[in-house]
């Protein structure tokens, strides 16, 4: 009995040490950029910084200053003459009443009006290089977000342009600065007396704020949710650290503030529980099968929407041995783009392929070009009428075919593509191949598919008897152009056959399944899953792709099967579908072209990096752009509109949260609002995601 007591009593600490393990997720040093620097109780904002893309209002609708330039050795944004920041103060803050500006401006003046309403006087600008103090009315400044204009009376010319200014540094409240402030410290998270920084971050499961630093300050932390109460405290300087599992799962405000001295914040951390996670060592898959299933909706599956009536059990038994992602989404609303995306791994403001008459230029590395190296046979077979040679998507195959325009007496169903497949198979006798299956099932036409129709189909009524069968191309067009009069039980009867055909490829992806374990290739095969686009079926009263980037068109199944290297299990964060590519060259062992801006999500699904938000982006032909970052979704529109929806409780987009939820709004502007002004030069793998910032984006961009 002593004995097993002695051996309980010993195994305490063991067992202490691993329920308090925890690792890095998220490092307020690397992110910078995201953060909000506080000065002498002011908001600090070095607009020559790339973090000046956080208050610009991501340039929308048409950009008012022009960001990232140098004068006179001095890196400056460039205003037009009526400017426009958003900022979010502190009461303090904004019970300053005052705007500082440093900058470079003719004989002119300027002037600033917060949120439309009241303005300050006029106030007076010499020419060169000055301190501007701009004193506001009260009630001006608020807490929270303020959105300021600042007009300008004159024009100049700095590096070469001409602008109303040049402008290094603006600062909200606070005790006055001198010119000097105005320089950027060589060490961003240098921190003098009355210094500090705000980020707008994620407090994981089993959350903690770590610091280690050097110098004489006293460092507070104070982290403060939109909802409930903050977790403060003064920090310790060797990493001890303050605990926020209080405020697990919720987006907050992160400050920390210097007093008493100077000192140097070496590393800074949010934290996760568990141990940090390590890269699987195993052999690459023989074989790759890429199975597109065009124009489909996530929330067709249950896995993704528990009250869908599809049935998908190839899918739901396929998840028992794959990674999963919950949050996916494709980078264009329509297949041109979104297929441009995929295979070439670049956002669609850089391969430029949505416009009508826009082909994929033969510069992009594409899939098969990527894959070529691995040195297996490459073939793909499709339905998708613009995946062909015309379009720019044939370099590099050892096989295509697009059956609609090359052999259409194949057929387009899933299974005359299987069939195709399965000869492709078949004369590789055994050899390493990958295979591109694109199938377009749930792609108009969409065609009745028995049993499933049946069943989905229970509305009483009679409907179009052209809807018997089908509804055709032609016909969809002729509804969506308003040529067509359609009545409620017609759109029952539509949703009813797009649902069968989901079900039909399903199967039909069963049927795959059971050919790969027939050849006894199975577990050497990698199989990915997912979709271009989505379809709109009247959820905001219109049907068809290409006119929105709600969630029904831009969040897309996304699975994949190669259990060695990919556990079993839901991946909750983001990801973008051309993240697909890169990840297919990972698990091949075959570099990532320089060109691709996606990243491997293998290291995701093995854990790393896992435990804290990270975006899923979309574009509707550069003219608005969305991102999801856990279940929250901003989206922005050509007309500068924003909306702030809760996708993951909020399907349908109904409850706009803009105005209710102002640090969620935040965190996701920071990030939009970075990506969107560096999105043609973001490459993941460098920079890393943009609610998550590697040490490559700074060090790239603070030169």
């Amino acid at each position: 009995m002593r004995n097993r007591l002695v051996g309980i009593l010993l195994s305490l600490p063991l067992l202490t040490s691993i329920a308090h393990a925890r690792h890095p997720v998220f490092s307020l040093v690397d992110n910078r950029p995201l953060a909000h620097a506080q000065r002498r109780g002011g908001l600090y904002i070095e607009a020559g910084a790339p973090g000046m893309a956080k208050y610009v209002h991501f340039s929308r609708p048409t950009p008012s200053w022009k960001l990232r330039v140098v004068e006179e050795q001095k890196r400056v944004a460039l205003p037009q003459a009526v400017a426009t920041i958003e900022v979010p103060l502190t009461k303090a803050q904004a019970d300053g009443k005052v705007i500082y500006i440093f900058l470079k401006a003719p004989a002119s003046s300027v002037k600033a009006t917060v949120d439309g309403k009241l303005t300050s006087k006029l106030v007076m600008l010499k020419a060169g290089w000055q301190l501007a103090t701009i004193p506001m009315p009260d009630g001006a400044l608020h807490a929270g977000e303020n959105s300021i204009r600042f007009n300008f009376a004159n024009y100049g010319t700095y590096a070469g342009q001409k602008a109303a200014a040049a402008v290094e540094a603006i600062q909200i409240g606070g005790d006055a600065p001198t010119a000097a402030d105005a320089r950027a410290p060589g060490d961003r998270l240098a921190l003098a007396d009355n210094t500090g920084y705000a980020w707008f971050g994620y407090v994981p499961t089993g959350g903690a704020l770590s610091v280690k630093a050097s110098g004489s300050c006293k460092l507070h932390a104070r982290v403060a949710p939109g909802e409930g109460a903050a977790v403060e405290g003064d920090l310790a300087l060797d990493g001890t650290p303050l605990d926020l599992g209080s405020l697990a799962g919720k987006f907050a405000r992160i400050d920390l503030a210097a007093s008493g001295g100077a000192c140097n914040v070496n590393q800074a951390d949010i934290l996760t529980e568990g141990d940090a996670p390590t890269r699987i060592k195993a052999p690459p898959p023989k074989n790759v099968i890429f199975w597109l299933t065009d124009d489909t909706r996530a929330d067709k599956y249950k896995f993704y929407n528990p009250h869908s009536r599809v049935a998908t059990p190839v899918f739901d038994e396929l998840m028992k041995r794959s990674s999963t992602f919950r949050v996916a989404y494709t980078q264009g609303n329509e297949s041109k783009s979104s297929h441009a995306s995929i295979w070439t791994s670049t956002w669609p403001g850089v391969h430029k392929c949505f416009t009508e008459k826009a082909k994929l230029d033969p510069s992009f590395v594409t899939m098969a070009e990527a894959i070529k190296p691995s040195g297996r046979y490459v073939a793909g077979v499709m339905g998708n009428g613009y995946i062909d040679k015309f379009w720019g998507f044939a370099d590099g195959w050892d096989f295509l075919r697009n059956n609609i325009h090359d052999l259409p007496s194949h057929g387009l169903s899933a299974d005359a593509l299987l069939a195709d497949g399965k000869i492709v198979m078949n004369a590789q006798k055994g050899k390493p191949f990958f295979l591109y299956i694109g199938t377009i099932d749930s792609h108009v036409s969409w065609r009745a598919h028995e049993p499933w129709l049946s069943r989905y189909d229970t509305t009483p009524g009679a409907f179009n008897p052209e809807f018997t069968k089908a509804c055709t191309d032609p016909t969809e067009e002729k509804i969506v152009l308003g040529k067509l009069h359609i009545t409620e039980r017609d759109k029952a009867r539509i949703t009813a056959l797009y649902d069968s055909d989901i079900s039909y490829n399903d199967a039909v992806l069963g049927k795959l399944i059971d050919d790969l374990k027939a050849r006894g290739i199975l577990d050497e095969t990698m199989i990915v899953m997912t979709s271009d686009h989505g379809e709109e079926l009247w959820d905001h009263g219109k049907l068809g792709h290409g006119g929105t980037i709600r969630e029904e068109l831009v969040h897309v199944p996304f699975i994949i099967s190669y259990p060695p290297l990919f556990p079993a299990k839901v991946v909750e964060e983001g990801i973008d579908v051309m993240d697909a590519l890169p990840t297919i060259l990972d698990a091949l062992g075959v570099p990532i072209p320089d060109s691709m801006q996606g990243e491997s999500v293998l290291p995701l699904a093995e854990g790393i990096g896992a435990g804290y938000p990270r975006p899923a982006i979309a574009s509707q032909y550069e003219l608005a752009h969305t991102m999801r970052l856990g279940k929250y979704k901003l989206w922005v529109g050509g007309s500068g509109d924003v909306h702030l929806w809760d996708a993951a409780n909020d399907a349908k987009e109904d409850k706009d949260l803009v105005n209710s939820r102002p640090v969620e709004k935040r965190a996701l502007t920071d990030a939009m609002g970075l990506w969107m002004a560096n999105r043609n030069q973001w490459k993941k793998r460098k920079w890393g995601v943009a609610s998550n910032l590697s040490p490559g984006f700074a060090a790239d961009n603070e030169k």
